[in-house]
């Protein structure tokens, strides 16, 4: 008896050491071709690749690239919804606000809500099977972040206060793009 149990504990032990293998095999490889397809810094993003998505427990439980890109998807919803509220308390604490300043944070804040609106439907588009509309939404709302900058950085000669935030933004939702685009748009590419 003692012997059935030990090895029930033994086989539960090892298919969960399987499945996080299986996993992390699944996100390297993922994140290998997704950084060849990226035009970044390809140690680098590969490194940010691996470690955005490995942050997420979700991301353990993943065993086709479909189930990562909802991971991906999933991050790039909460980083928006950070950016998104970094953004409402610089609008709150500011005491000399330059109007055209708010006037910019305050159109980031509406590109934010529809980028988070793009997102959410991205992962109905992941749950009905529709890679082309995965795909729309996604290379959509990764655009997000560039429009809030550009606002600062046109003519107008305002600094943003978000760029760090809207450059990790643009790759997290890079993230998820690139993966839906190597799988299911142009899988011969890489």
């Amino acid at each position: 008896m003692k012997f059935l149990i030990y090895f029930v504990v033994l086989f539960f032990l090892s298919n969960g050491y399987t499945a996080n293998r299986v996993a992390d095999s699944l996100i390297r490889d993922s994140c290998k071709k997704s950084s060849k397809s990226s035009k970044q810094s390809e140690p680098h993003y590969y490194n940010f690749c691996i470690a955005s998505i490995s942050e997420n427990p979700e991301s353990q439980k993943a065993k086709n690239i479909d189930e990562l890109t909802m991971v991906g998807v999933k991050n790039a919803i909460s980083n928006m919804t950070n950016v998104k509220g970094i953004v409402e308390k610089i609008l709150k604490e500011r005491n000399k606000k330059s109007k055209l300043s708010d006037k910019m944070l305050r159109e980031c804040l509406k590109l934010y809500s529809q980028g988070h609106e793009l997102l959410t439907k991205s992962l109905e588009y992941i749950t009905l099977r529709d890679f082309d509309k995965v795909h729309n939404s996604l290379r959509n709302a990764r655009v997000v972040p560039r429009e809030c900058e550009m606002g600062f950085n046109d003519d107008n000669k305002q600094k943003s206060p978000v760029t760090k935030e809207n450059d990790v933004l643009f790759d997290i939702v890079n993230i998820a793009q690139s993966f839906n685009y190597n799988a299911h748009i142009n899988p011969y590419k890489v």
